[in-house]
């Protein structure tokens, strides 16, 4: 089946900031609104400078300023201020139907995967990609790729990777995926994702070697791979091996050396400062060390 294609966006499109999850830095968000308004409308809540703890603002004030942009017919996408931790908070509070209905592009990463499965869940497409925190201080050549994927979603894209396990022949699926200890915690709940005949990004920061690991054991005997079309690892960033010199790229050795799927590494997305765009809900292939999408 053909995926279905998000509401179009290109310049001059009205665009809705939201922080569904952590406060963010003002400076850096405000350079990110200079560079957006060069090309778009751009409209965000004027309590989404909000902060209670380690949230930007309460559950509901978070979980109001997204339904508001996805119900307001007049925005075209929905941009992610910042991640950090709570979106999977405000989850119950969304209702899947209205975002399908709406069938806007979100862009973000890092907590902000609790969305971009929400929206896989509803066969919709979503961008894997800096925020608005992020924009501000990004590369030209980042830049220029964060506008092609929200504006041609469908552009076909490839990369040549290094492969972690090779298999002969081609494997097909729908991309999805983004940060592994979100995708882990939602594991056990109504949003965990499906991944059958899926090909499955992930990237992490911050998770030591052994951290890694408990999470894929806790999915693996959950049964998440067991359907899965292909595995593609980008940044594991401060992530160092401990005392025992047992990397993150062992670990992944260790837990799919039986895997029948390929497997690619260092796909450049994720916690890091080029961080590439990727568009989730494309139909993906590997070949070889090739990944390609919408090909």
């Amino acid at each position: 089946m053909s995926p279905r294609s998000p509401r179009p966006v290109s310049e001059g499109s009205r665009l809705a900031i939201v922080a569904p999850a952590g406060p963010f830095d003002h400076d850096a968000f405000h350079r990110g609104i200079s560079w957006l308004r060069g090309r778009y409308h751009i409209t965000h809540s004027p309590e989404i400078f909000s902060t209670e703890g380690y949230f930007a603002g309460s559950d509901q004030r978070r979980l109001n300023e997204l339904n508001a942009a996805i119900a307001d017919p007049a925005i075209d996408a929905i941009l992610c201020a910042r991640g950090g931790y709570g979106t999977t908070r405000i989850l119950p509070g969304i209702d899947p139907s209205q975002v399908e209905q709406a069938n806007k592009l979100i862009v973000g990463f890092s907590d902000i995967t609790a969305l971009h499965t929400l929206w896989a869940s509803r066969g919709l497409r979503s961008i894997h990609a800096p925020m608005v925190a992020a924009l501000g201080g990004a590369s030209e050549p980042i830049r220029q790729l964060w506008i092609e994927a929200l504006e041609q979603p469908d552009a076909a894209r490839e990369w040549n990777l290094n492969t972690l396990k090779p298999v002969s022949g081609d494997s097909e699926g729908t991309l999805i995926g983004g940060n592994l200890a979100v995708l882990a915690a939602l594991n056990g709940t109504p949003y965990a994702p499906n991944l059958a005949e899926k090909i499955l990004f992930i990237e992490d920061v911050g998770e030591r070697p052994y951290r890694i690991d408990r999470m894929l054991t806790t999915l693996k005997q959950s049964g998440w791979f067991e359907d899965l079309r292909g595995l593609v690892l980008g940044a594991f960033t401060e992530g160092d091996p401990g005392s025992d010199g047992v990397t993150v790229e062992n670990v992944f050795e260790s837990h799919f050396r039986d895997a029948d799927f390929p497997i690619l590494k260092n796909l450049p997305a994720g916690h890091i400062r080029e961080n590439e765009p990727l568009s989730f809900g494309s139909p993906a292939r590997i070949c070889g060390n090739k990944l390609e999408l919408n090909y």
